[in-house]
């Protein structure tokens, strides 16, 4: 597998505060290669997430331990990440942050946590997904695709990076994709979905697979995180229109799988195939066939 990472650490320390953005930049080439988060809350230590939790100190070192003297951001600073992120234009971005997020750059993410109310912004914490592009990690998946696959497992787990690697190949094979890209997370700049890939970004997923079905005469749809009865009604009508879905959904284990109704609508329909993600990004998948084989009751 391929990981092109295109110095995607540095691509976010755009978001960052001089004094915090100097130190990371600092940090060993391997962890910053290695890291998919960064985390920022008022007050506390930077930390970085990686294979591990890595806490890092004023000085450029990084650990699991806590330093003696960590890297500590402040709330004026945590205030300056959401104004660089948001082009000094919070109120453009109040959607978002109602939402507990900020698209940022090259298809990188902030989660927001906070207040927002009575017209102003109390930002207690951010966290920066760095997103990847490893081509060649949906290798695998290719096989189970071709009725629609749902890939599924816990947050971290990898489950956007399998999406856009499957999204790319099958372009790139000749088929036709259609990507709803609500937050611009997959196909965002310098991220190759392939040749055939037709995108929509900035409408529910619900909307985009709509527009999708009435106008682009897709063989896929694509779109991340499958969550409520509307989008499940349209992926069954994409079903009986003879175009394959693929998706993922948030899942801690296989019994979570069966607990939620969503998910079941969907495979044995829809969906003919699955796999469920190890927690570790780049970990083994169990593969699931539909409702006909009982795995998923």
């Amino acid at each position: 597998m391929n990981d092109v990472k295109k110095d995607r650490f540095s691509c976010v320390l755009y978001a960052l505060p001089e004094r915090i953005s100097a130190v990371l930049s600092r940090l060993p080439e391997f962890l910053k290669n290695e890291t998919f988060e960064i985390r920022l809350r008022r007050d506390r230590p930077v930390c970085l997430t990686a294979s591990k939790v890595f806490y890092i100190s004023s000085d450029a070192v990084a650990s699991t331990l806590m330093p003696k003297n960590p890297l500590v951001i402040s709330k004026n600073e945590l205030k300056e990440v959401i104004l660089r992120i948001t082009d000094r234009s919070i109120y453009a971005h109040t959607k978002e942050l109602k939402k507990g997020y900020l698209s940022m750059r090259k298809g990188c993410r902030a989660g927001v946590c906070g207040s927002f109310s009575g017209g102003g912004l109390d930002v207690t914490s951010v966290n920066i997904r760095i997103a990847r592009e490893i081509k060649g990690c949906a290798d695998k998946l290719l096989p189970l695709c071709e009725k629609g696959l749902l890939i599924a497992g816990p947050p971290g787990s990898g489950k956007t990076t399998l999406l856009r690697d499957l999204v790319r190949q099958i372009s790139d094979m000749g088929k036709r994709v259609c990507l709803v890209d609500t937050r611009g997370e997959i196909c965002g700049d310098g991220l190759d979905v392939g040749v055939n890939t037709d995108v929509i970004v900035g409408c529910s997923k619900a909307e985009g697979a709509e527009i999708a079905l009435r106008t682009m005469f897709p063989q896929y749809i694509a779109f991340d995180e499958v969550g409520n009865g509307r989008e499940l009604e349209l992926i069954k009508e994409s079903f009986f229109a003879g175009v394959a879905i693929l998706t993922t959904a948030h899942a801690e284990s296989l019994s979570d799988l069966q607990r939620r109704s969503v998910i079941k609508g969907l495979l044995g329909g829809a969906i003919e195939n699955a796999v469920l993600l190890e927690r570790t990004p780049g970990g083994g998948f169990l593969a699931l066939k539909g409702m006909e084989e009982g795995i998923i009751a």
